[in-house]
């Protein structure tokens, strides 16, 4: 790791205002996965100006700008892929920590919602009511079985601002988000698995009770705040490693196809010029702006810029 480098990772594990400003991440897309849709929102809010629903062209070229500058200003210029790479998995792990906190808080809240009795433990009686409620919430056909394919269980009744509009009240998917029982398809991944087609209210109770087991770490019968936090956060740990790993492949992927000319480093003609390629595939009105009026590309940007450029 050269000088260059090295000074910009002691200068960004220094400046948490700096990785919160407009110039912290250089990626255009997120290394997890999601439906286009969501990908598109997370675009917007990245880049659009004053929290805005949809971002012009000039606004994003502004931001990518800075972006360009923020790193130039480490390399003389030419940003280097060690550079690159470094620069995007310091902004990274800030992400990353702010992801893991709002789990802690969640697993909490979720924790004192289970101790029905307020005790501080939770009793396999009460860790089976819960795990009953929300299969008798899945099972819409009442057939003590969930499968592919039934109706979807009424939405859960929110808090709202009645003076939010819908796109308003959406938020970014966390980087760490972990399998949840929002819908079906949700809840016979967790449940079934990817290559099952249903789950059965015995099967169902007997993956809760291997869960339920592994988490009462000391055998007494019951989970401690403790055990319970520590188990969901071992998940979270291991779900961190892989967007790492996801997050460093997509660095060193975009370093390179923005590289055309394999140089080995970046000039802001290449950076400008990969930028606005992204933008004009969101872009699929060519009204030089994009929201979420507008209709969604027939294929992930990222995955088109590959394909245009082999």
């Amino acid at each position: 790791m050269n000088t260059k480098t090295r000074t910009l990772l002691a200068f960004l594990a220094t400046s948490a205002f700096y990785l919160q400003s407009a110039a912290a991440s250089v990626l255009p897309f997120s290394s997890v996965e999601e439906p286009l849709a969501d990908q598109r929102y997370r675009f917007i809010d990245r880049f659009a100006a004053d929290e805005q629903n949809q971002v012009s062209r000039q606004d994003f070229l502004s931001a990518w700008q800075q972006r360009f500058d923020a790193l130039a200003s480490f390399a003389d210029g030419k940003i280097s892929e060690e550079v690159f790479v470094a620069f995007e998995m310091t902004e990274l792990e800030q992400q990353l920590l702010n992801a893991r906190e709002a789990h802690i808080r969640q697993t909490l809240n979720r924790f004192n919602a289970l101790d029905r009795d307020k005790d501080g433990t939770i009793s396999w009686e009460e860790y089976q009511a819960s795990g009953q409620r929300i299969f008798n919430r899945f099972d819409t056909m009442e057939a003590g079985v969930v499968s592919v394919g039934d109706p979807e269980p009424a939405p859960r009744q929110r808090a709202s601002n009645n003076n939010q509009t819908d796109t308003e009240r959406r938020r970014v998917r966390s980087l760490l988000a972990m399998p949840t029982t929002h819908n079906n398809q949700g809840f016979l991944t967790m449940f079934a698995g990817n290559e099952q087609q249903q789950v059965t209210l015995a099967q169902f109770e007997q993956q809760r009770r291997s869960i339920f087991d592994r988490t009462d770490v000391n055998g007494d019968g019951l989970v401690s705040r403790g055990e319970y936090l520590d188990e969901f956060m071992a998940r979270v740990g291991q779900r961190e490693q892989d967007v790492r790993q996801a997050h460093r492949q997509l660095a060193q992927q975009v370093f390179r196809q923005m590289d055309k000319e394999q140089r080995g480093w970046l000039s802001k003609k290449d950076f400008v010029a990969y930028g606005l390629a992204v933008f004009q595939l969101w872009d699929t009105t060519n009204e030089q702006q994009i929201s979420e009026a507008q209709p969604l590309p027939e294929q992930e940007p990222q995955l088109q810029l590959v394909a245009h450029q082999r």
